[in-house]
């Protein structure tokens, strides 16, 4: 283990040292989960670093952030949005969703409304992480070498289709995204993690969870159970009710 962490440790911070450079300014698109609570935690020394968070009203997401984001001792920004809003960015949008599966398509419109939210322009996301680590409900019960093959299956839709389609999004809505987590070191250094330590056991991204301990995140934010972007921020039913 001392020697994974080792790898992931110098991968994650050449990943991140663009972003630690005196004066710069960027959000991180927080949803309370492990993944941007890492990222928030890594960086929340900096001068000028923000979190943001978008939900409709009572969404499970805008009262994780706002739990999480007062052990970060980071500012927060929240932003409520109805059914009205949500539609209109599904139609901005619509260029690019036009044709994907309903879930895809509410995953890209709620990456979309938090981007367009966001206070600021540059932009950090935990995207990659699932995929790396094995997070996603389809991973449970695989073998290991089944779950090794479906999470390189995800890993390349990801990188080839998934996040430029989520850049293109963001550029449209005058944005900057940038996801340390599919970063090519840090790709690599998960991907040397043996599959057999990234089953989802006991909890979905056991290891990553272990990795953010190890780089001194809070229990509380490392333990958050996993929520989809789409059904935390409460924009899946909203498209769903839309259909």
């Amino acid at each position: 283990m001392d020697e994974s962490w080792a790898s992931m440790d110098a991968a994650l911070e050449a990943a991140l040292e663009p972003f630690r450079s005196e004066g710069s300014e960027f959000g991180v698109l927080f949803s309370g989960g492990v993944d941007s609570a890492l990222l928030a935690w890594e960086l929340r020394t900096g001068p000028r670093v923000t979190l943001s968070t978008v939900g409709t009203p009572r969404s499970p997401d805008l009262s994780a952030a706002a739990a999480g984001a007062a052990v970060l001792g980071i500012p927060w920004t929240p932003v409520t949005v109805g059914n009205p809003e949500v539609l209109e960015l599904a139609r901005q949008v619509e260029g690019e969703t036009r044709g994907l599966s309903p879930t895809a398509r509410s995953v890209q419109v709620a990456f979309a409304l938090a981007v367009q939210r966001a206070p600021v322009r540059t932009l950090l996301c935990g995207q990659g992480v699932d995929e790396l680590f094995l997070g996603y409900a389809h991973y449970r019960g695989l073998s290991a070498p089944d779950a090794k093959r479906r999470s390189e299956q995800d890993l390349k839709g990801v990188l080839t289709d998934d996040w430029p389609r989520s850049q293109r999004i963001a550029r449209q809505l005058g944005k900057t995204v940038e996801a340390p987590f599919l970063n090519s070191r840090f790709i690599a250094a998960a991907l040397a993690v043996p599959i057999s330590l990234r089953l989802p056991h006991p909890v979905p991204k056991a290891f990553f969870r272990d990795f953010a301990r190890h780089r001194g995140l809070p229990e509380s934010l490392a333990d958050r159970p996993k929520r989809a972007l789409q059904f935390g921020s409460g924009v899946d039913r909203v498209l769903r009710r839309a259909r």
